[in-house]
């Protein structure tokens, strides 16, 4: 068995407790060596809880006195490039948590600097390593509902799961429901469906708490390269809708829908419930089309036959054992990131792909801005 990857870690905020799972539970392949944040306090408990003993407050410091192969970046989004960048000059491979970068510039960067050094370069998109992905991309790959035609996602978050004055609720550090939130979604939906080359969108600022234009409210419109058309929604404003988030694909020959979380995954391992789908029938959609006509010439169904005819019939959709080594995508994806940095493959979530996620995010926010359409090759 090889030697497994020595990780220094900046950032022990939240998410970082998340990428903590990983490191306990596999220390033959991850073994976690060094924590670094600028509160010390922060990176002792953080250390003391996975059993480590370098600790460091300065980042640099880190990258020039300890022992790691790579580094795993879990710091606010306006620090992303000049960490990874840094990190990658000395040869260290990089996982970056979510948003990629704060700026269009920094995630080129970021890439410029990985491809030169050969390092690899990985941004943590949690949504693509969770059980039901894998799935969900093959049933839609294979065909099952036909030509995609259309998308949407929602996240709204409101009361106390709403950020509070911080860097997330800062344009200046890449705060906003935008990166904090929707990038998930977003990402999710350019990994089943593909890129997108326009948009449309309209940000606003609501609560005091947001800073630095960074919005708590939007709505965008997607256009795809294969013609797929979606719409996106965020709100952290609300207090009287049930929060959520859920995502929806709509085919030729049928369909597919998140569902919420079941109560066991209510700390986090996952964020939705079972992918449902349902297909058409050419008999049940010959009735369905034919049914108002059917009954105004006096045919007669009872509301039960109706409401079964009505029905589309949604139904799980399986998984396929073996897809995800894990239940948790945060341990899914840490140890792709491993594998991928010892065998030289180009992660799912490269940097590479996922500046295609970035220009959306900066896309619908230059729309807003100028009240354009944004092509985003443009960008």
């Amino acid at each position: 068995m090889s030697e497994p990857m020595k990780v220094g870690l900046v950032g022990t905020g939240g998410i970082s407790n998340r990428h903590m799972n990983a490191y306990l539970a596999h220390p033959e392949r991850v073994h976690l060596t060094a924590v670094c944040d600028i509160v010390e306090s922060r990176a002792q408990e953080y250390a003391q809880k996975t059993g480590v003993e370098e600790i460091y407050l300065d980042y640099g410091e880190m990258l020039r006195k300890a022992d790691i192969d790579a580094v795993d970046i879990c710091t606010s989004h306006d620090l992303h490039a000049p960490q990874a960048v840094a990190a990658a000059a000395v040869g260290k491979h990089v996982l970056v948590e979510k948003a990629m970068a704060h700026t269009l510039q920094g995630c080129r960067d970021m890439i410029e600097a990985a491809d030169t050094s050969g390092a690899t370069l990985m941004v943590a998109q949690h949504l693509r390593y969770s059980p039901e992905a894998p799935a969900v991309k093959r049933f839609i790959d294979e065909g099952h509902i036909g030509e995609v035609q259309a998308v949407r996602t929602h996240a709204i978050m409101g009361g106390g799961r709403r950020p509070r004055k911080s860097w997330m609720s800062d344009g200046k550090h890449g705060g906003g429901i935008l990166m904090v939130n929707s990038v998930h979604h977003l990402d999710l939906l350019r990994y089943y469906v593909g890129d997108v080359k326009r948009v449309n969108g309209v940000c606003r600022t609501i609560e005091s708490q947001m800073a630095n234009g960074a919005e708590d409210l939007f709505f965008a419109t997607l256009e795809f390269e294969n013609g797929v058309i979606g719409d996106v929604y965020g709100n952290w404003t609300t207090r009287l809708a049930p929060e959520g988030m859920s995502y929806m694909v709509y085919g030729s020959k049928g369909s597919l829908h998140s569902t919420p979380p079941l109560p066991e995954n209510a700390r986090g391992v996952n964020q939705f419930g079972p992918i449902m789908f349902a297909l058409k029938t050419e008999e049940k959609d010959r009735i369905r089309s034919q049914l108002p006509v059917m009954q105004a010439a006096g045919e007669e169904f009872s509301a039960e036959k109706v409401r079964e005819l009505l029905d589309p019939g949604f139904e799980p959709l399986p998984t396929r054992e073996g897809d995800q080594p894990s239940p948790d995508f945060f341990i899914n994806e840490i140890l792709h990131w491993e594998e991928c940095c010892r065998t030289g493959a180009e992660p799912i979530s490269s940097g590479r792909d996922n500046i295609g996620t970035m220009k959306i995010i900066f896309g619908i926010l230059e729309s807003s801005r100028t009240g354009r359409t944004v092509d985003l090759d443009d960008l």
